[in-house]
C-alpha cells in the first residue's frame, strides 16, 4: 500500500452533526480566527475542538448572514393554515407583498437592499384593486417611476457632482428623472434652446419622431461633428434613443464622430441606464415591461452592463470564491423581467447568489418564492412543485441549523405534496421532541393553535423521546395513548409497563393505564393475551384485597390465558416472564383458597402450576 493510500485509510472521514456542525481533522488552522466572527468574512467559521499528534479537530458551522427566525414573523402572521383530510395546508394572504418584509437592522446593507426589493415587488405584483387594464398599467407605470426616481436619486446627486460642464449636469440630472433641474443647468449654460426642448422631453412621441428626423438630417448633413458628445447624447435622449449615439466614418477627418453609449460615456450605473428607458424611451402608452424589454435587449447585445448584484456594486465581498459572480444579476432586475415576461425562469432570478452574501442563506429567495406564487402572476414552470420543495427544504435546514425549529416547522408545511409535508413535519418534531415541552407550554401552543399541528404528531414525537432518550415506558405508553396510537400503546405497554407494575406491585399504575384502553381493545391485535390479561389480573388481586370470592369467568380466563401468553413472551424479556409467573403464583393461590372452600378448581390448578413454572 502507498503512502497516500496508507494516509487515507488512516484518515478521519468528516461528518455532519445534527445540528449542521462540520467535524474534520486537519493538519493546520485552514481558517483564521477561532470562534464565532463578528464581520461576514468567511463562508464557514470553526474553532478548534482537540490538537493531537501535530492534527487539529475542528468543528465548523456555515455561517448566517441574518437570524432568520425573526425574519419569519410578519409572514406567519399573514399565513392562513386550515387542516386538508388531517394534514395542515398553508396559504399566504398579505395585504401588500412590502408588507412581508421585516425591519430588522435598517442600517444593514443587506436589508435596505432587501427593503427595496420588497417595495419592488409590491408596485409589479399587488393586486390593483379596482383598477385594471390600461388604468393598471399606468398605475404601475407611475408607481414605479416614482419608486426608481427615488432609488437612482443619491447616484444622479453623485454624477450630478461630479459632471463638467452643464450639458453633463444635465445628462446626471435626467439620469434621476430630475427634468427641471437639467433645464436649470442648461439655463446656467446659456444654452436656452436646449434647455425648452428638455422641458418637453418625453412628453409625447411626435416630438421623439420629430427630434429623430432631425438628428438625421444633422448626419447626413455632417453637422454633428460639431456638437460636443454631451449635447449629441442630449438630442437622443430627447428622440427617445438612450443607448448609443451613432458615429460616422469613412468621412473627411473633420466630419468624423465616434458612436458611444450614453450609460458608459458619462458614468451611469445599470438603474440609471434603465431610468432612461423608463422615462424617455418608451411611449407614453408603453406598459412598463417595454423599458425592461428594451433594456434586456441591450445587455444581450453588450451595449449595457449586466446588472450586478448590490454587494458587487458596493465592494462588499461576499462570503465564498463565486466563479460565476460576474453573472449573477441584481435581485431588483430580476423581478423586472419576471413581470415583463412570464417565461422568466423564477427559479434562476431568485438563487441566493443575486442578493445574499452565502448561496446557503435561502431565506430571502424562499420567502419572496411564497408571497409571488401567492400572487398567482409567476410560476416556476416545469416541474414547479420539485422547485419549489427544494427551496423550502434547503431553508427549513438553515432555520434547523441555526436552532429555529419552531420556525422550520412552519416553512416545512409549504411542501407541495401533503404525504411529504407530514412526513418531514413530524421527523422535525421528533428530532427536537426534547423542546417540545408540556402541553400548556408556548411551544405546544404555538404548534398545535398557530400551526395547527395535529396534536397526534406531537405525542408520537414525545412518545418516541421517552424511548430512545428517557427510556420511560410508561411516559411513552401515555403520550402513544393521547397520540391515539392504540396498537402501539399496547405493544409497549404489554412487554414494558404492564410486566414492571406487577412485579412492583404498582396495581393504581396498571389500573390507571388500563382504563384510558376503554373503548378501543376491539381494534387492538393481541389484546385477549395482553390488556385483556391484565385487567382480569387486577380484577382478581382488587376482590382478594377486599376479601371477596373471585369470579369463575375471571379465573378460567386467566387459567386459559397465562399459559398462551408465556409461550408468547420472548425468552429474552426476563421481566414479562417474571410477571407471568408472579400472576401464575397469584392465581394459583386463589385457586387453592377457594378448593379448600369448594373444591372445584383442584384440577385446573395443578395444570396452571405445571404451564406457568
Amino acid at each position: 500500500m502507498s503512502d497516500a493510500d496508507r494516509s487515507f485509510y488512516n484518515s478521519m472521514r468528516p461528518s455532519w452533526g445534527p445540528d449542521g456542525t462540520l467535524v474534520f481533522a486537519s493538519t493546520r488552522s485552514s481558517l483564521e480566527g477561532a470562534g464565532r466572527q463578528n464581520t461576514a468574512d468567511s463562508l464557514m467559521i470553526t474553532k478548534n475542538v482537540i490538537q493531537a499528534q501535530g492534527r487539529e479537530i475542528q468543528a465548523a458551522k456555515f455561517s448566517n448572514e441574518v437570524a432568520s427566525a425573526k425574519t419569519l414573523e410578519n409572514q406567519i402572521q399573514m399565513t392562513r393554515i386550515e387542516l386538508a383530510e388531517g394534514i395542515p395546508e398553508p396559504s399566504l394572504h398579505p395585504t401588500t407583498l412590502k408588507s412581508l418584509f421585516h425591519d430588522q437592522d435598517a442600517s444593514n446593507p443587506a436589508n435596505v437592499h432587501e427593503k427595496l426589493v420588497w417595495e419592488l415587488a409590491s408596485i409589479l405584483f399587488d393586486a390593483a384593486g379596482t383598477v385594471n387594464g390600461p388604468a393598471e398599467a399606468e398605475y404601475r407605470r407611475n408607481t414605479l417611476s416614482q419608486f426608481w426616481a427615488a432609488l437612482v436619486d443619491s447616484a444622479s446627486s453623485r454624477s450630478v457632482a461630479l459632471a463638467r460642464s452643464g450639458e453633463e449636469k444635465a445628462i446626471a440630472a435626467l439620469s434621476g428623472h430630475r427634468v427641471q433641474d437639467a433645464c436649470k443647468y442648461l439655463l446656467d449654460g446659456k444654452n436656452f434652446r436646449l434647455a425648452t426642448l428638455v422641458s418637453l422631453i418625453g412628453s409625447n412621441d411626435q416630438s421623439k419622431k420629430d427630434m429623430r428626423e432631425q438628428l438625421n438630417e444633422w448626419q447626413d448633413a455632417n453637422f454633428l461633428s460639431e456638437f460636443a458628445d454631451s449635447i449629441r447624447a442630449i438630442y437622443e435622449l430627447l428622440s427617445g434613443n438612450s443607448c448609443v449615439c451613432e458615429g460616422k466614418k469613412g468621412v473627411p477627418l473633420e466630419d468624423r464622430i465616434e458612436s458611444f453609449v450614453i450609460s458608459e460615456r458619462f458614468g451611469l450605473d445599470w438603474k440609471q441606464a434603465f431610468g432612461l428607458r423608463l422615462w424617455y424611451s418608451i411611449s407614453r402608452n408603453d406598459d412598463l415591461s417595454a423599458a425592461v424589454r428594451v433594456f434586456q435587449e441591450d445587455v444581450a447585445q453588450d451595449r449595457e452592463q449586466r446588472p450586478q448584484t448590490w454587494y458587487l456594486e458596493q465592494g462588499i465581498s461576499a462570503l465564498w470564491q463565486d466563479q460565476d459572480q460576474d453573472q449573477r444579476e441584481d435581485l431588483l432586475w430580476g423581478l423586472l423581467k419576471l413581470y415583463a415576461d412570464e417565461q422568466t425562469d423564477l427559479e434562476a432570478v431568485l438563487r441566493p447568489e443575486n442578493s445574499q452574501l452565502s448561496p446557503f442563506n435561502s431565506r430571502l429567495s424562499w420567502q419572496l418564492s411564497r408571497a409571488l406564487l401567492s400572487t398567482n402572476k409567476v410560476s416556476y414552470g416545469p416541474d414547479a412543485v420539485e422547485k419549489a420543495d427544494a427551496l423550502t427544504i434547503s431553508f427549513a435546514d438553515q432555520l434547523i441549523n441555526e436552532g429555529s425549529w419552531l420556525e422550520a416547522t412552519f416553512v416545512l408545511l409549504h411542501l407541495g405534496q401533503p404525504g411529504m409535508r407530514a412526513k418531514a413535519v413530524q421527523d422535525n418534531l421528533c428530532r427536537h421532541a426534547g423542546l417540545l415541552g408540556p402541553e400548556n407550554g408556548p411551544n405546544f401552543a404555538t404548534l398545535t393553535q398557530t400551526l395547527k399541528i395535529p396534536s397526534a404528531w406531537i405525542w408520537e414525537a414525545q412518545a418516541l423521546y421517552m424511548r430512545a432518550v428517557k427510556k420511560d415506558a410508561a411516559t411513552e405508553v401515555r403520550c402513544l395513548l393521547r397520540a391515539g396510537s392504540y396498537p402501539e400503546a399496547h405493544e409497549v405497554f404489554a412487554h414494558k409497563v404492564a410486566p414492571s407494575a406487577v412485579i412492583s406491585r404498582d396495581y393504581d399504575e396498571l389500573a390507571a393505564i388500563l382504563s384510558r384502553f376503554e373503548g378501543h381493545d376491539d381494534n387492538i391485535a393481541g389484546w385477549t393475551l395482553g390488556g385483556e390479561l391484565y385487567k382480569a389480573f387486577l380484577e382478581l388481586v382488587s376482590r382478594r384485597r377486599q376479601r371477596q370470592q373471585a369470579l369463575s369467568p375471571v379465573l378460567e380466563k386467566l387459567i386459559a390465558g397465562l399459559p398462551a401468553m408465556r409461550e408468547n413472551a420472548e425468552s429474552a424479556n426476563i421481566t414479562s416472564l417474571a410477571a407471568i409467573s408472579e400472576m401464575g403464583s397469584a392465581v394459583a393461590k386463589v385457586i387453592v383458597e377457594t378448593s379448600r372452600q369448594e373444591q372445584v378448581y383442584c384440577g385446573s390448578s395443578t395444570f396452571l402450576l405445571l404451564t406457568v413454572y
